[in-house]
């Protein structure tokens, strides 16, 4: 947890000081230039603070910063002017800083060996260009001299060992970039996962900005953010098991200090929502109201990976929970294995995604129910979707459909809402959300398809039908009555189809998940399209992604983009 607190009187700071927990894998501030951020393919919040600035729609000013590996207090305020004061309060060395962070190492002489206390000074600089390219690291440091003085100073403290790791305190009283970490490794204690700074391999950086005192006209702020969980219990650590677990808290927890962070704004984390999403990684788990699901992905499931999975289990202390192995996804499902938490875990429950409510299930398919990824665009579609004619293709169990019936649903005269799916089942799964939501499947207004959405498309253009937003997510491979679908040749063809049926003014909203295809090969092919479509196209990007799944600079999964078509303006000639 994050805490924060005045001593005295009500402090003067108000709402405008942002206590924040910062996840590990962000950047403090934006690394993207400005002709970065012109590019398509490249999402422009790529940041902790640009994030956070993001989903809340407010302007935020960081005080000072913390290391791309490094999680916990982040301050920032509203204001620009608040932040650089108190910035001043961190130049001007008035602040006090505690770090924890764990290393495998110990002191590299035997006086600092048996010393719980060390007091490290040194000369602290960037190199430059001229210097050794090889480097692992921008910064250096060297014992000062009359030339180079001292400007960095740490304090270390010895807090407990066991099982080969150690947890040590530091108070930099000094800021100089990269201070604790060079620090730590000039006297032989590199912090674990370090890489850049002699650090043994570990899936993160075991650094974590615990807690902050100052004083800021007149009052006494203090804060303190809760260390990574591992931190606690040394022994876990040992062994195979216990980087493995390790490395999943990890993930799950740059997402909890995400929702922390989020939360001092009043938003309030999803009740449907990635917990961990490792790239490559055998295990992903979604948090689906009040069940916890769990997706194993390795190719085979021992007695290990099980010992690993209930120790996880345990850790998190998740009571209702079902694992489910996915050992030939796509080939064979049927064989998948199902460990359930109990024996009387429900099979079919609702939960709430906003405002929503879906309906998921643990027995009907391999997908609970619900695209997770979407989140962002189903948030768009509430906000704007509002008066529209939507068609939701490929609508599965109905997320968008159920999202433009919200919007529609705010104000009066929603003229259509139409979603098609080859699946009956998915139909029928689709009404049942409409329904979970209040809304009856059986008004005019809503329509539901069960058909090839290529031939609803082909029979809608005949019809003369036309929507203001289409939205479209396919399969990445399919087998139809039609033969085979697969997507990265089917691509320009949906897209034509789609826009027969789009009015001018109106938008397609395209969604992908095909691993094989990157982002800056689908805007490529986009704008190509929009080029030679023989009507007025701006592909723009979609809203940025919850970062629930993946983190800036990691190759995402689901790409979305719009197509706008525009409406051409006739001049008369007198």
């Amino acid at each position: 947890m994050v805490s924060a607190r005045s001593a005295g009187k009500k402090t003067s700071i108000g709402p405008m000081l942002r206590i924040l927990d910062k996840p590990a894998g962000l950047t403090t501030h934006t690394s993207l230039s400005a002709d970065e951020r012109q590019v398509l393919a490249i999402d422009p919040v790529d940041s902790f603070i640009g994030y956070v600035s993001h989903r809340t729609g407010q302007a935020l000013y960081p005080v000072h910063r913390l290391d791309r590996g490094t999680t916990g207090l982040l301050l920032a305020t509203d204001t620009p002017d608040e932040a650089a004061e108190i910035s001043q309060l961190f130049e001007t060395r008035e602040v006090e800083k505690t770090y924890l962070f764990l290393t495998d190492a110990t002191p590299d002489d035997v006086e600092r060996k048996n010393s719980p206390r060390i007091r490290v000074e040194s000369f602290i600089d960037r190199h430059t260009r001229s210097q050794d390219s090889a480097r692992a690291s921008n910064f250096y440091s060297i014992a000062p001299t009359h030339e180079n003085p001292i400007n960095a100073i740490t304090e270390f403290e010895r807090v407990s060992e066991d099982s080969g790791y150690t947890l040590w305190k530091a108070r930099p009283l000094t800021g100089r970039p990269h201070q604790i970490r060079l620090h730590a490794e000039s006297i032989g204690i590199p912090i674990l996962g370090d890489n850049e700074h002699g650090g043994s391999v570990f899936p993160t950086l075991c650094l974590h900005a615990c807690e902050i005192r100052f004083s800021f006209r007149g009052e006494t702020i203090e804060a303190s953010s809760t260390p990574p969980r591992w931190f606690s219990d040394l022994k876990k650590l040992n062994g195979r098991s216990g980087l493995r677990v390790a490395n999943w808290l990890a993930g799950i927890e740059r997402r909890e200090r995400l929702d922390r962070s989020l939360l001092t704004f009043g938003i309030e984390p999803s009740h449907t929502r990635r917990l961990l999403h490792t790239d490559g990684d055998e295990l992903r788990i979604d948090h689906l109201g009040e069940i916890i699901q769990l997706h194993w992905y390795g190719d085979e499931f021992d007695d290990l990976d099980r010992a690993a999975i209930f120790d996880l289990v345990e850790t998190m202390n998740w009571q209702n929970w079902y694992l489910q192995t996915r050992p030939n996804r796509g080939k064979n499902p049927s064989q998948a294995e199902i460990i359930l938490s109990k024996t009387d875990l429900a099979s079919r429950w609702p939960a709430r995604e906003g405002k929503m409510l879906f309906g998921f299930r643990s027995d009907t398919s391999m997908s609970a129910g619900l695209f997770l990824d979407q989140r962002a665009n189903r948030r768009w579609v509430v906000e704007n979707a509002s008066g529209l004619r939507v068609l939701n293709l490929f609508s599965y169990t109905g997320g968008f459909s159920v999202a433009a019936a919200t919007a529609a649903d705010r104000e009066f005269g929603v003229s259509k809402i139409v979603s098609v799916d080859l699946s009956k089942n998915f139909v029928a799964w689709s009404k049942e959300n409409f329904v979970l939501n209040g809304l009856d499947p059986e008004q005019p207004r809503f329509e539901f398809r069960a058909m090839e959405a290529r031939d609803f498309l082909k029979w809608a253009k005949k019809k003369g039908l036309q929507f203001d937003l289409v939205i479209c997510d396919p399969p990445s491979f399919a087998r139809t009555e039609n033969g085979v679908f697969k997507i990265e040749k089917e691509l320009e063809a949906l897209w034509k189809l789609c826009s027969d049926v789009t009015v001018d003014g109106g938008r397609i909203l395209f969604a992908l998940n095909f691993e094989l295809l990157t982002e800056a090969e689908l805007f490529s092919r986009a704008e190509e399209f929009a080029r030679t479509c023989g009507r007025t196209v701006v592909v723009s990007r979609t809203p940025t992604p919850d970062f629930d799944f993946e983190f800036p600079r990691e190759p995402r999964s689901m790409k979305s983009l719009f197509f706008e078509f525009k409406s051409v303006p006739t001049y008369v000639s007198y």
